[in-house]
């Protein structure tokens, strides 16, 4: 059946119950809809373990084209990066998770290498950090993983408009001053989770919850 609509979602990084709140509050449909996750589902928060396992159980429940889950720099850390650079940004959260469920998060390299670092469809470029160079075909794997230079120094047009998390915004969706959409409600921090809803027209709109106080867990 024929996607009606896109659901993309920013930056969950464990907050396992906000992420379900917000399924639920968008009425996701796996007949009808389209997810496109943007990456970071682990690190930082409290359930990197059941974020990863609901995501890779949807993607081989309705397949990875209505399931499309973006790589984040956090699912490049434990696998491109130093044990001790991977927890200066979170990862002991997700190492005590997965420890906590009986499982190591080494079960997880292959799927985590296996992410594409976009999606694109005829009007609009989901990654995880950006475009750091106006031209996708321009942007090293660094670039998009993350990028956040061009934020503030780079407001050439792109080629077309960009969904992006990675950079926390108080305030989402925010709009660079590329016309990019920022859609990292900085969740684990305390913020919220936010969903983009592209109809089949084009016309979009956005939804986010609040974190779930079940998502509560010490996290930094």
């Amino acid at each position: 059946m024929e996607s009606k609509r896109i659901i993309a979602i920013g930056d969950i990084h464990g907050c396992y119950h906000t992420m379900v709140d917000l399924l639920l509050k968008v009425n996701y449909n796996s007949a009808t809809d389209t997810l496109i996750f943007l990456g970071d589902y682990i690190d930082r928060g409290p359930f990197s373990y059941k974020v990863v396992k609901t995501l890779q159980k949807l993607q081989n429940q309705v397949g990875k084209d209505k399931v499309i889950c973006l790589r984040g720099n956090h699912e490049s850390l434990p696998t491109n990066y130093s044990h001790a650079v991977w927890m200066r940004n979170g990862g002991m959260f997700t190492l005590y998770d997965y420890a906590r469920n009986g499982a190591e998060i080494q079960e997880e390299f292959g799927w985590f290498r296996s992410l594409p670092l976009y999606h694109q469809t005829e009007q609009f470029i989901f990654c995880h950090a950006g475009l750091t160079h106006p031209d996708l075909i321009s942007n090293s794997e660094e670039d998009l993983l993350w990028g956040r230079t061009w934020l503030e120094i780079d407001a050439r047009p792109r080629e077309k408009r960009v969904i992006f998390g990675h950079t926390p915004f108080r305030e989402v969706p925010c709009f660079p001053r590329t016309g990019d959409i920022g859609i990292d409600g900085g969740c684990v921090f305390g913020n919220q989770l936010c969903a983009m809803i592209i109809q089949k027209s084009g016309e979009y709109d956005f939804i986010t919850v609040k974190k779930s106080p079940k998502d509560m867990e010490d996290t930094q």
